[in-house]
């Protein structure tokens, strides 16, 4: 199995490869960001294919993020007329209309995280498996500890209006202690999680989208939908009480009112949170139940072997029928974000000094014609100069 992936500095990936080794004794990783920005695109492609006749490899699972179009459709098509071709999609509840759709219809199989896009795959007649979220039980598991947190959150306080939601508590005499981007605390190390999340006696799940960025900005409609609930099952493996804000696909994830309790607005948010401080009893039996679910459905022993099996069924399937050329269909909006994505990683290549590759490159800019190059092009170049110039202002402010 060859394995391809965009960054090695994503503790979660690099946790789900761990896992996959354990059960797949014949995994090769590789890093298609990284070795397209050393070496090109074109030998990209090539070194890929190589590796896939050197090696014999029967299955890709390819795990990109929404940034990435160093590969394009029409390289995965070309790829899966030699080998099996599975994609592992994150984030589809934001990316599934703007990326991971177009991906996919080259694809023998999908992996996606997101509940209902699973039946849109299912609608273009991609083969997909749901998967359930999966977490690591050595850094989520109970503490034995005083419960000296009233409430609790982790993550990025910056994204969407969850500053609003936590300033208003504190204004109506919550403790809370937040952890994370833009925090009272700051980040804090991951050996740290389990022990946090059990001193809380209300752990906050927040499930709003973050704002649009340039590759789904035309989907306005996205402001109404929700985040996956699946960070709810880390509070959860450490018998940890969680308060989320609504996503319709929680109750595939735990019981609301017996396992976890949910909220629509800072005011039922409030109500609940002195609710819950005053009845200790029953949010300890919420978080006890909540806990024997998440043992045996959201750990990886129970997860990843039955991902596996249930992709060995639909290859096994696949393997036995004959299939034609495939048709690829990609949207004007599709074509534009992928020129953009890949005018970025131009300016990365000249800025490595690999001009050669650089240029190479450049040349695939105009891929899909004229008039979606220069919106591609526009739309990358104003994104290298607004990262050129956050850095600056970040240097800056250290100098002072």
């Amino acid at each position: 199995i060859l394995y391809l992936f965009s960054t090695g500095e994503n503790r979660y990936l690099n946790f789900l490869y761990a896992e996959l080794e354990r059960y797949l004794h014949n995994v090769r990783r590789f890093n298609i960001v990284e070795y397209c920005h050393r070496n090109g695109i074109k030998n990209l492609e090539k070194n890929i294919m190589d590796l896939i006749s050197a090696e014999k490899i029967d299955i890709v699972i390819s795990s990109p993020f929404a940034t990435d179009y160093q590969l394009s459709v029409e390289f995965y098509a070309a790829l899966k007329e030699k080998t099996g071709l599975v994609f592992w999609m994150w984030d589809d509840e934001a990316y599934f209309d703007v990326y991971s759709k177009y991906y996919s219809q080259v694809a023998d199989a999908v992996i996606s995280c997101d509940y209902y896009s699973v039946f849109a795959y299912e609608k273009f007649g991609i083969p997909v498996i749901f998967y359930l979220p999966t977490i690591d039980n050595n850094s989520y598991y109970p503490v034995k500890s005083i419960k000296d947190i009233d409430v609790c959150f982790i993550g990025s306080c910056n994204q969407n209006d969850r500053a609003g939601y936590i300033n208003f508590l504190i204004e109506n005499g919550i403790n809370i202690e937040t952890f994370g981007y833009g925090s009272k605390n700051g980040f804090v190390n991951s050996k740290e999680l389990a022990g946090i999340l059990s001193r809380s006696k209300i752990v906050l799940n927040f499930n709003k989208l973050d704002k649009l960025d340039w590759i789904n900005q035309d989907e306005p409609l996205l402001n109404k939908v929700r985040q996956s609930g699946g960070h709810y099952c880390e509070s959860a493996l450490t018998k940890s009480f969680c308060l989320a804000e609504y996503t319709p696909d929680l109750n595939i994830l735990a019981e609301i009112g017996k396992e976890i309790d949910v909220f629509h607005n800072k005011y039922e948010l409030l109500e609940k949170i002195k609710y819950y401080l005053a009845n200790d009893s029953e949010r300890e039996t919420m978080a006890e139940k909540a806990y024997k679910r998440a043992i045996t459905n959201c750990v990886p022993e129970i997860t990843i072997p039955k991902i596996l099996k249930e992709l060995e069924n639909i290859l096994g399937n696949i393997n036995k029928q004959k299939f034609t050329e495939t048709k690829i269909f990609l949207s004007k909006n599709f074509k534009r974000n992928s020129i953009n994505g890949l005018t970025f990683d131009m300016f990365v290549l000249i800025k490595n000094r690999k001009l050669k590759y650089a240029f190479e490159l450049f040349r695939e800019l105009f891929r899909y014609g004229i008039f979606n190059f220069i919106a591609g092009f526009y739309g990358g170049f104003i994104r290298v100069a607004e990262n050129m110039i956050n850095k600056c202002r970040k240097k800056f402010q250290k100098a002072k």
